[in-house]
């Protein structure tokens, strides 16, 4: 019995250091305001948080060594979420002796200011490293020894201005690395084997693909790019107008999303397919005319919801493009959106009456479609002319030419009325129905059009 208890107890012991060794059991210990935990090597540490938590304020501190129990350590890691949420305040140093910051390392730290200078030492950036660090007012700087950058790294750092430059060392750039940013302009090392700058676009560029990863305020799009990425421009501060070239085939998700500056007319070129979802959800202050181009067979959800401002939509394609719902998502590609009334080509208004383009509301869609004739914007003769008075309490004549068919519908989008008719007039009586507005859709023997009506 005592040698079958010896031989386990050796044996656990012996476990034990094996998990030690393996580093299975790492040491971890405390000096000054931060906590570190020995790395495998046995002789460096990484930065896993601060004494403080999440509620640590006051400046922050990284030392390039420290020293517990007689040891000495370089300082060469700061962990995954190590200071996320902190309040530090003033300049963030991060020492030469640091290689890799971890995802979300610095993530929601509101207070820091000034310039951000990665050190030449590093050699990746996680995943949402700085993300939302907001405080930051000047440059960045990103050392040719950086390799991989991962998404969402600087995304929300507002308060950085400058240029930013992208170093030949960067062979990974995650798509959304940039997003909410207010730089003045990109360049890319022409050394860089991956990614590019062309022309002096003030963009970042995948060479191998032709897809545009990130714009800024001051991007020219190259006719060389036949890709504008998922969120390429997403939150870009600065950006006011925008020229989307013929060498474009598809726009992805969000590509635009939350563009508040952009102003005027916005053009989809006819080289365009595919408009991803959200592509330009917000883009709020759009004012002037949006023109789809005729190749356009697929729009994503939430497209362009909350372009509240535009005046004027034309669309080019013949056949109407797909409004996709995709798993996630609702379909909301045009709620919102400035006005009801959508231009199509000669002789397509019926089939995109009969699509998911009409809305009778007028409140995700279209209620009314105007043909275009010979490329000139004009109304199509003998659709309604005529519906009044408006407001009613009672009594409306509808007048048009050769009516073939009456429906009205509430605000809330029920039928209360639908029936065949035939001639130049209808009248309908809305003294039965409560006060609010309503919807007439006139089907004629040419068009269909669609007329508001406030019912006192």
């Amino acid at each position: 019995m005592k040698k079958a208890l010896l031989n386990k107890t050796t044996f656990l012991f012996i476990f034990s250091i094996l998990l030690t060794l393996s580093g299975f059991a790492q040491t971890t210990f405390t000096v000054g305001d931060l906590n570190y935990q020995v790395n495998d090597d046995g002789v460096s540490v990484t930065v896993t948080s601060s004494v403080g938590g999440q509620g640590a304020t006051g400046e922050l501190n990284i030392p390039e060594s420290v020293s517990y129990e007689g040891n000495d350590y370089a300082v060469t890691a700061i962990g995954d979420n190590a200071f996320l949420y902190g309040f530090f305040t003033g300049e963030l140093n991060i020492p030469n002796s640091i290689t890799t910051i971890g995802d979300g390392a610095f993530a929601y730290c509101c207070c820091f200011t000034g310039d951000l200078i990665i050190p030449s030492s590093v050699t990746s950036i996680g995943y949402g490293a700085f993300q939302i660090c907001y405080g930051f007012t000047g440059n960045l700087t990103i050392p040719n020894s950086v390799v991989s950058i991962g998404d969402f790294a600087f995304n929300s750092c507002d308060g950085m201005t400058g240029t930013l430059s992208i170093p030949s060392s960067v062979t990974s750039l995650g798509p959304d690395t940039f997003s909410y940013t207010a730089f003045s302009g990109i360049t890319v090392d022409p050394e860089n084997s991956v990614f590019d700058s062309r022309g002096n676009c003030n963009a970042i560029i995948a060479t191998s693909t032709n897809e545009l990863i990130t714009g800024c305020q001051s991007t020219i799009i190259p006719n060389t790019v036949t890709t504008i990425g998922y969120d390429a421009f997403k939150g870009c501060m600065g950006l006011t107008t925008i020229d989307i070239p013929d060498s474009v085939t598809s726009i992805g998700a969000d590509a635009f999303a939350f563009c508040y500056g952009l102003t005027g007319d916005l053009t989809i070129p006819n080289s365009v397919t595919t408009i991803g979802p959200g592509a330009f959800f917000y883009c709020s202050s759009l004012d002037g005319t949006l023109t789809i181009g005729e190749s356009v067979t697929f729009i994503g959800d939430y497209a362009f919801r909350n372009c509240s401002g535009v005046t004027e939509a034309v669309s080019l394609a013949v056949t109407p493009p797909e409004l996709g719902s995709e798993p996630g998502w609702d379909c909301v590609v045009f709620e919102y959106f400035g006005t009801p009334i959508l231009t199509v080509p000669y002789g397509c208004a019926s089939a995109y009456q009969s699509s998911a383009w009409y809305d009778p509301m007028g409140l995700n869609g279209f209620y009314e479609f105007i043909e275009d004739e010979d490329d000139d914007v004009t109304e199509i003769e003998g659709i309604a002319s005529a519906v009044y008075p408006n407001p009613t309490h009672g009594v409306v004549r509808i007048e048009a030419e050769d009516i073939r068919s009456i429906s009205i519908y509430g605000i809330s989008g029920q039928k209360v009325f639908e029936g065949a008719a035939s001639g130049d007039a209808f009248e309908y009586d809305f003294g039965k129905h409560e006060a609010g507005i309503y919807m007439i859709v006139v089907e004629t023997a040419k068009s269909i059009e669609t007329k508001r009506v406030t019912v006192l």
